[in-house]
């Protein structure tokens, strides 16, 4: 478990690309809105919608390419994408390419919130079985290497599970475990560790890929980890 706040960030490399990541209940979306106070400084993104017709561009041109590759993996008896995966796998195949475009445009340090490492998780957690084989991870090397080139920070947010626990419990925010008795609750919080875990590491061992700032939210409240993270950024 995590009990501190362990920054890897060199100031002479100040990063533009921020993920947030974290468990259910870990503080993302409170941390996501106080970094939103500072627009001059911050661009807080989410992924492209495919319902939202501004972003219908990006999925016309990223999803199309896509398809060859997919159909290349795909057999039997495993199940195919569903609309939301398939979805996901053009976030994932081109979004990284915008990212790249943009900063180059802006000043500001990009953070995103269910960004690529999410999307990795998911995919990789709940994905179909054709692309979990040995024949789809020269497809998912290219895509974890591009993401590690894009990707500058990540800042793991997490908690004690029990202050987990009351958090998913208590707010009025629907989530899969909110309702279910403890052990479920923690076998849930585990295999999301462990699955962020195997993501981040691969990411970790491409060239040049994210480095990671762990937090503790049961130690550090909102405010303290922007302040920490400006400093970090060199944003203060």
């Amino acid at each position: 478990m995590i009990n501190s706040l362990n920054a890897v960030v060199s100031r002479q490399e100040k990063p533009r690309v921020v993920e947030i990541i974290g468990p259910a209940g870990a503080g993302k979306t409170t941390l996501f809105r106080a970094l939103g106070g500072y627009p001059d400084l911050i661009q807080l993104r989410k992924y492209p919608n495919i319902h939202r017709t501004t972003d219908s561009p990006f999925f016309i041109r990223y999803a199309l390419p896509l398809l060859p590759s997919l159909f290349r993996l795909y057999h039997r008896p495993s199940r195919y994408l569903s609309q939301r995966e398939f979805a996901w796998m053009t976030i994932l195949n081109g979004w990284s390419y915008v990212l790249q475009k943009e900063i180059k445009r802006c000043r500001q340090v990009i953070f995103m919130d269910q960004g690529p490492v999410y999307l990795l998780a998911e995919m990789r957690e709940f994905g179909p079985e054709f692309l979990k084989n040995k024949k789809a991870e020269k497809f998912w090397q290219e895509i974890y290497c591009r993401w590690a080139d894009t990707l500058d920070l990540i800042v793991w947010l997490d908690a004690e599970d029990i202050d987990l626990m009351e958090r998913i419990q208590t707010r009025a925010k629907e989530h899969v475990v909110k309702h279910e008795p403890e052990p479920i609750v923690l076998d849930f919080l585990e295999s999301f560790r462990k699955t962020y875990e195997y993501v981040v590491s691969t990411l970790g061992s491409c060239t040049g890929g994210p480095r990671v700032l762990r937090v503790d939210t049961s130690q550090y409240r909102s405010q303290e980890i922007v302040d920490l993270l400006f400093i970090e950024l060199g944003l203060s």
